[in-house]
């Protein structure tokens, strides 16, 4: 796998700025070229540029697999239609941050209790396998886990059981650590895909390598 450390908007905590899948990227409008090059190295992907609800954190608010950009039903109107470009969209009924509550990919969602058991329908009926649950002692699900086609890591403080229904529910295996030495939100250090990881700057050597390996469901 392709592998960087980087800053985005200034930032440690690069994956807060963007949503990705196996072809697509999703940065803020803000974002250098520079940059931008770098995340469509390090992916592999071709990207686009938005705001989600006016603000460049856009992994608090979407979601994205190669299926579908999941957005909460407040996005503005000029950023669903930026996005419908280049990808499907799918408007769930929520007025949560989305993104933080959700994480996913091709095969299944692991979604926090802090969604509506509706709007947690509303994205099984995208064809997703689907498990209500705040694991690694955390509500803010998708911030506390990142989720590929090959593999999924999830912080320390995830247990056995809840590691072992993740891989369940996602089809793939994974493992947990840290990231930006010692973040337990690790989505918000982490923007990858099956093909590559882009950190935060921060990310230790020996996270990096525990991140890999979750990642590369080894």
């Amino acid at each position: 796998m392709n592998i960087a450390k980087t800053r985005i908007l200034g930032s440690n905590y690069a994956g807060l700025f963007g949503v990705c899948s196996d072809e697509l990227c999703i940065l803020p409008a803000q974002v250098d070229k520079k940059t931008e090059e770098l995340v469509e190295k390090v992916l592999e992907v071709k990207t686009i540029k938005t705001s989600i609800y006016a603000s460049p954190l856009l992994a608090v608010f979407a979601k994205m697999n190669n299926k579908y950009v999941y957005l909460p039903k407040f996005v503005e109107g000029k950023e669903i239609e930026t996005i419908e470009k280049e990808a499907k969209v799918k408007i769930i009924n929520t007025e949560n941050a989305l993104g933080n509550l959700v994480e996913l990919n091709d095969t299944g969602a692991i979604i926090s209790k802090l969604l509506s058991k509706k709007a947690a329908e509303e994205i099984k009926n995208t064809g997703l396998n689907i498990e209500q649950m705040n694991p690694a002692q955390t509500e803010v699900t998708g911030a506390a886990l990142v989720a590929t086609n090959k593999g999924f890591l999830i912080n320390p403080n995830a247990t056995k059981e809840e590691v072992k229904r993740i891989e369940e529910i996602l089809g793939v295996k994974g493992g947990s650590s840290t990231a930006n030495t010692g973040d337990m939100l690790v989505r918000n250090s982490i923007l990858a895909n099956k093909k590559g990881i882009l950190l935060g700057e921060g990310t230790s050597p020996h996270e990096i390598n525990r991140i890999e390996e979750a990642l590369s469901g080894e």
